[in-house]
């Protein structure tokens, strides 16, 4: 063996941290790009969130003199944008994006407390309040109850038959069965019917489920038509009462990345930006960079470094907004047929088109789509929605597989109650509309979207 010195040259990917950084701020979605921008100012002091109408030129002048004018411009055309985005949205702040209401245990208690209850009967229907689920179900056992009150079950059974008669019918109850039998003895009936109801609840709910209506017909001898009414009756019930007040934390609702906006014959893009803070460089730091007669070195470093990953950050800034209005432009041009027509009309497209449309690694796409949510004249959808495989059709093209489901859907949606159709009919009729597709693919899409089988569908 022999020690050596030897040059060779050789190329490698080495991803520095502000490309890291960048290719995080491009697949934020809006609402954590919010947050990441907020965290951004606290920690850079050369940040700064600024309004519209205070915002002046001589930070953007001092900027210029230190060639970061290519930034500076680019904030500036942001600022304009985000004007008009802002009209959009005036309405619509962050904060109006969380709904408050009250909950199902405060809605509870307001009713219990106004009872006149004995000092025991209260603490035990406060507890019992307290462990109730989401929709309105007791999450333990009266003997549980009992044994952390240290009380008689008894005296838990009473307690929770009195909290049973609240508002709204059926909360309270251990499982479905009870839930059912509440809301109907809260309603005015015939008796004969509530007594029928009743023994459907107690006794069929299985048969129910599963389409058995002849079967109980015959069992209970009436008529299926009479039995379908009665079963209908049955499903207007709520299984959840609770779950139409609010959870102990507040929801909140999805804010679109992206608006797109029929205007006349052509579409609008709008980027969803009216809920971030305009930022910019902090002028009283760059005076300090600027300034010949600053003798602190240890400032001026600091000030610079601080400089170069602030004009970086609002580099990224500027990329994410162009990259994702690159990206929209050609999903409009890919999916034009959707944005006109809706989902019926969308075509088969991969990331793979769009990535050769924008000039982008296929990868950069996918960092683009993800997570982020795209408003069009037919609803809110995940971006990456408009990215569907296809199936073949009867003309040797490809259809999307979620055309493909809205044409099941239609098919559905026309078929005669009383003799609903097969899933090898269904795939018969789709072929004759042009889409090639097996029986057991008919049953795959029609599970994932929730449509009920051939039985289930079938009214008497």
């Amino acid at each position: 063996m022999e020690i050596g010195l030897q040059l060779e040259q050789t190329q490698k990917l080495i991803i520095t941290p502000e490309l890291r950084q960048a290719i995080e701020i491009l697949q934020l979605s809006v609402t954590d790009l919010l947050e990441f921008t907020t965290n951004a100012l606290m920690e850079n002091p050369l940040l700064e969130a600024v309004e519209p109408e205070i915002q002046g030129d001589d930070a953007n002048k001092m900027v210029r003199t230190i060639d970061w004018e290519k930034y500076t411009r680019k904030s500036r055309e942001y600022q304009e944008r985000r004007e008009f985005s802002q009209e959009t949205a005036q309405d619509n702040t962050y904060e109006s994006m969380t709904a408050s209401q009250t909950t199902l245990e405060e809605h509870l208690l307001n009713q219990w407390h106004f009872m006149v209850l004995e000092k025991d009967i209260r603490r035990i229907g406060d507890y019992l309040i307290g462990n109730l689920n989401s929709s309105g179900y007791l999450s333990i056992s009266v003997q549980q109850a009992a044994a952390d009150l240290k009380v008689t079950d008894d005296l838990v059974e009473r307690t929770l038959q009195q909290l049973q008669t609240l508002d709204p019918p059926g909360v309270c109850a251990r499982d479905l069965r009870e839930c059912l039998l509440l809301q109907i003895d809260h309603q005015e009936m015939d008796a004969t019917e509530k007594k029928f109801l009743c023994t459907l609840v107690k006794s069929y709910l299985p048969e129910i489920a599963k389409g058995g209506l002849l079967h109980i017909a015959k069992a209970l001898e009436l008529t299926p038509a009479v039995v379908q009414g009665l079963v209908d009756k049955i499903k207007r019930l709520n299984p959840k009462p609770g779950g139409c007040f609010s959870s102990s934390e507040d929801t909140t609702y999805i804010i679109p990345d992206v608006v797109v906006e029929k205007d006349g014959d052509e579409f609008r893009i709008i980027l969803s930006e009216g809920y971030m803070p305009q930022i910019t460089i902090n002028d009283a730091y760059a005076k300090v960079l600027m300034d010949q007669s600053q003798g602190d070195h240890a400032a001026k470093t600091f000030v610079e470094t601080k400089l170069n990953q602030a004009a970086w950050l609002l580099r990224c800034f500027e990329q994410r907004r162009s990259t994702l209005t690159k990206v929209t432009e050609a999903l409009i041009r890919r999916q034009r047929g959707f944005f006109e027509r809706g989902i019926s009309a969308m075509r088969p497209l991969t990331m793979r088109e769009i990535a050769e449309d924008v000039g982008v690694h296929e990868s950069t796409i996918s960092r683009t789509a993800s997570n982020k949510y795209i408003q069009t004249p037919y609803g809110v959808f995940e971006i990456k929605f408009l990215f569907t495989p296809g199936l073949e059709n009867t003309k040797g093209g490809t259809v999307s597989t979620e055309s493909i489901r809205e044409v099941l859907r239609e098919v559905i949606r026309q078929e005669s109650p009383s003799k609903p159709y097969s899933d090898q009919q269904i795939a018969l009729i789709m072929a004759e509309k042009g889409v090639r597709i097996a029986r057991r693919t008919v049953a795959k899409y029609r599970e994932e979207m929730g449509i009920q089988s051939t039985a289930l569908r079938r009214r008497y």
